[in-house]
């Protein structure tokens, strides 16, 4: 998806929010907000929303010399989803459908993206409210036929606090389709997105091989991937891509991928038609 008009602003602001969490110095935070405004300012059109979030929050790293300023936040978030963790599963051995309830809730964990909301909010309704509708664009049946004959299933992972979701997706595919795992993780911090050290912390190894992006982008972009991760997307039998970055990153990907994601701003809303607030499972098909 490439960038649009409406993404500046959301940048320059989370340049701004970034520095004043890291810093109360006025003269870094004018110096970092320069470079925001100049990154932002001279983006092209052709490049997709990760890629300038990378360049922003290296240039805030940069400046302030923290390179990973939402450490607490992550931890608090994957505190919060796995004091969840013991009702979610009592709710996946009740349902009809367990694989589609925890899609539903590894959606929900979508919510805790710190580059779209300053704090985390009630994650537990949220995924009850999930539970309860419909998904608004629902290729939920293509996952489950394309999941019962994989041999090679690649995760593309998100945010903490979802993570610790993703984990019980993963374990109910496996009910489905025990093969080989793959989660990919960001090659560093960013945001609150996951890390190697992230999803080993929440028990991710238990359920999948992690690889690293070899990126600082908050998406998996493809051209900024090391080549192992690059190869694995590409050799896989499946794909399931989490969250708005994933999406941002590959919704023009040269290969077919499941796209799991909360829709959380007007620019994602309108290129997939679907209203703001709302679960997704797409399947992108590549022409």
């Amino acid at each position: 998806m490439r960038i649009q008009v409406e993404c500046i602003p959301c940048f320059v602001r989370q340049g701004f929010e970034t520095v004043s969490r890291v810093t109360p110095d006025g003269n870094v935070r004018w110096r970092v907000m320069r470079e925001v405004c100049a990154l932002a300012g001279n983006v092209t059109e052709d490049v997709c929303p990760p890629q300038l979030a990378e360049r922003i929050y290296d240039a805030v790293a940069a400046a302030t010399g923290n390179l990973d300023p939402f450490v607490v936040e992550k931890r608090l978030a994957n505190e919060l989803a796995l004091s969840l963790e013991p009702r979610f599963r009592g709710i996946l051995s009740t349902v009809p459908d367990p694989l589609l309830a925890a899609v539903k809730f590894s959606i929900a964990g979508n919510s805790m993206d710190l580059g779209v909301v300053r704090e985390y909010g009630d994650v537990g309704a949220l995924a009850d409210s999930m539970l309860a509708a419909p998904l608004a664009i629902d290729d939920y049946a293509s996952f489950r036929q394309r999941l019962s004959r994989a041999e090679h299933i690649l995760v593309v992972g998100d945010n903490n606090g979802e993570i610790v979701f993703d984990r019980l997706l993963i374990e109910e595919m496996r009910k489905v389709r025990d093969c080989r795992y793959t989660y990919v993780v960001r090659g560093r911090p960013v945001i609150n997105d996951v890390t190697i050290e992230d999803a080993r912390a929440v028990g991710i190894d238990r359920v999948a091989g992690i690889v690293d992006s070899g990126s600082g982008a908050p998406g998996l972009v493809l051209a900024a991937c090391s080549e192992k991760p690059r190869k694995l997307f590409m050799s896989a039998d499946m794909v399931v891509a989490k969250g708005q970055g994933n999406y941002e990153a590959l919704s023009d990907a040269p290969r077919g991928v499941f796209f799991l994601l909360m829709v959380k701003c007007q620019v994602v809303s309108s290129d997939l038609h679907a209203p703001v607030g709302v679960a997704v499972v797409k399947h992108y098909q590549a022409v």
